[in-house]
């Protein structure tokens, strides 16, 4: 009788263990999110179980790159895989979808299979790619701020096949922990010149940035994409400009305001190589902000300019950019209207261009010198109603 009740209590006691390891597996089995190199936008319908991602036209998708943002511990594969998928890149070169009277946007399909952490739950989602191109009108009405703890910009013309998802520093203010809501970044919406727009200020990281030797992050917002996981490593390496361009531009216009702030953080360089931050009295009040397009020669999808030399590159051939004298302080908002000019005694190969071996990036920024963190907290940017002009429009 004893031997039974201790066999019953370990059987019990087994059981409950199991249970507790159970409950203690993520059971949830979703996309979270898909970015990647060459993925310009991606929006997600947990509902329908579809995502539709939005790449360049010159993407090869006999290897497309996709990285998963998934739910603790799950995993993904496709439901058919193919001889060249090797996460996270996969092959959707054969996958057309055929074009029907209503649909004229170049797609492809496949299905992938999420399998949650516990084992217990799937979901099968179907991934469709899009090839698209930059738009080259920018309104700042659409942001994602759902689940999100920040705004992220994006442009949508389903017509054209345009679509383009800005980045900013966000995700790395977000490190800093200063932030108590979506309106306490450096990147955000507010009120434009026509609609909403987007306004960027330049702040303080707090003692989490200064023990990094990061005290302020200037607002700023721009075409390419932001590693949030090199952030403290390197943050100028870590921000990635530009996105494929098949157009000969010509000028960028637009409408911005500006307000400099006062105290402005510089710093000098010890002998050990050390910055050593400190408030320059001499530059209260002469912060300037930043607005710039370049286009530049790329030799694949993996090719960017960064923070380092998005503004002095040997690879660049066209440049538009706001003059300092020319970035006054005012609350009104003024418009501005910047001519490309030719750089490195290159000009634009029309072959490399239908090849789409150029890549195009516009910057704005709140504080000039703000990715060598240099700038005034305080200082604020806003932008609206900006257009690219190119050959082929005939302006």
């Amino acid at each position: 009788m004893k031997l039974k009740n201790v066999f019953a209590g370990m059987m019990i006691c087994l059981a409950m263990t199991s249970c507790i390891q159970d409950e203690g597996l993520n059971v949830e089995a979703a996309i979270d999110g898909c970015n990647g190199s060459n993925i310009q936008l991606s929006t997600i319908n947990t509902y329908s179980k579809t995502v539709s991602i939005y790449v360049s036209k010159a993407t090869d998708l006999s290897a497309l790159e996709i990285q998963f943002e998934l739910p603790e511990g799950a995993d993904i594969e496709p439901v058919d895989a193919a001889a060249n998928d090797h996460a996270p890149k996969y092959d959707f070169s054969n996958s057309k979808v055929p074009v029907t009277s209503e649909q004229t946007l170049e797609q492809y399909q496949r299905k992938f299979r999420v399998t949650s952490e516990s084992r217990t739950t799937e979901a099968v989602y179907m991934i469709t790619v899009i090839k698209s191109e930059l738009p080259t009108e920018y309104h700042f009405e659409n942001i994602e701020d759902g689940n999100n703890k920040y705004h992220i910009f994006y442009e949508f013309n389903l017509q054209k096949a345009e679509m383009l998802q800005w980045a900013s520093g966000n995700p790395g203010f977000n490190l800093t922990g200063m932030a108590r809501s979506p309106l306490d970044y450096i990147t955000i919406q507010a009120q434009g010149y026509i609609g909403k727009g987007a306004k960027l200020e330049t702040k303080s990281t707090g003692s989490f940035g200064a023990g990094v030797s990061m005290p302020i992050a200037a607002g700023n917002l721009f075409i390419g994409s932001f590693e949030v996981g090199n952030a403290l490593k390197d943050a100028m390496k870590a921000t990635k400009f530009g996105f494929p361009f098949y157009k000969h531009p010509t000028r960028i216009s637009g409408y911005y305001k500006f307000k400099p702030g006062t105290d402005y953080t510089s710093f000098t360089l010890g002998t050990d190589g050390k910055k050593n931050f400190f408030i320059d009295a001499s530059m209260n009040g002469k912060d300037k902000g930043d607005i710039y397009a370049v286009l530049y020669e790329a030799d694949n999808v993996e090719d960017f300019l960064d923070g380092y030399n998005s503004l002095n590159s040997p690879k660049i051939v066209s440049l538009a950019r706001i003059k300092s004298e020319d970035m006054k302080e005012t609350s009104e908002w003024t418009s501005f209207d910047l001519p490309f000019v030719l750089q490195n005694s290159k000009t634009i190969n029309d072959n490399m261009l239908a090849a789409g071996k150029y890549k195009l990036a516009i910057v704005f920024s709140s504080s000039v010198e703000g990715a060598a963190f240099k700038g005034s907290v305080g200082s604020t940017l806003w932008i609206d109603e900006v257009t690219i002009h190119c050959e082929e429009d005939n302006d």
